[in-house]
């Protein structure tokens, strides 16, 4: 496909993937270029509030931890009909919209960035016939209103920042008997925040998931995570 402007709110020319995982398939549209996002972004200067929150848009790229979440909800049968989902910092949304076609009576695509939810929302809109449900979702304040059984996260984990305010934003948007699945591409700075969750009151089980993504194979693992 050649690149062009993307219907709506964004003059970056984008470009279109289409996957296939374990005979799912699924179509994806993607800013062409990262690059020019994150030139964007230094352009509205130190004192800028997207840059003082370190806003870098990490949503516009497909990442390979949200392929290895996705293999993993499509292998072990987790997602069960008439589950509420809820992917947590979504992106383009690979592993709602897997959850979506795998059966979730509802699927809430959340980011922190509103460029994230079009992008979200236009991909499950190309996979999926029934309207999209997004929702601006910063995890430092939870709300119990956005609870689901099944939340899906992949590759959240990246930056030690995060890391205080993740146990509570999971304790509050898991529903009491659900599960959060959090996919990680073995990041080092990772290690200890999983290894601490037990400590926080969660019980924890982790699975590899061998990938193919850009003529490379990688491991990803899959964090099995409930509240106690």
């Amino acid at each position: 496909m050649t690149p062009g402007p993307i219907p709506g709110n964004f003059p970056w020319p984008v470009t279109e993937i289409r996957l296939e995982l374990d005979g799912l398939e699924i179509d994806l549209v993607k800013v062409a270029d990262q690059d020019s996002l994150l030139d964007a972004l230094i352009a509205k200067g130190i004192d800028h509030e997207d840059v003082r929150d370190e806003r870098i848009p990490y949503w516009a790229d497909l990442w390979p931890s949200a392929l290895g979440l996705s293999r993993y909800l499509i292998r072990n049968a987790v997602v069960r009909p008439g589950q509420n989902a809820l992917e947590l910092g979504c992106g383009l949304g690979l592993p709602g919209i897997v959850a979506g076609k795998l059966g979730a009576a509802r699927v809430v695509l959340s980011d922190y960035l509103p460029e994230a939810l079009d992008f979200a929302s236009k991909n499950w809109m190309k996979n999926l016939p029934v309207a999209a449900q997004t929702r601006l979702i910063d995890w430092r304040n939870p709300d119990p209103a956005d609870g689901a059984d099944l939340v899906l996260a992949s590759d959240i984990t990246y930056e030690a920042r995060f890391f205080a305010a993740l146990p509570q934003a999971f304790r509050t948007l898991c529903r009491p008997g659900g599960r959060i699945l959090v996919s990680d591409p073995r990041r080092a700075v990772a290690q200890s925040f999983f290894a601490e969750l037990p400590a926080h009151g969660f019980t924890v089980e982790c699975t590899p998931v061998e990938i193919q993504w850009e003529n490379l194979s990688r491991i990803i693992d899959i964090y099995r995570i409930q509240p106690e």
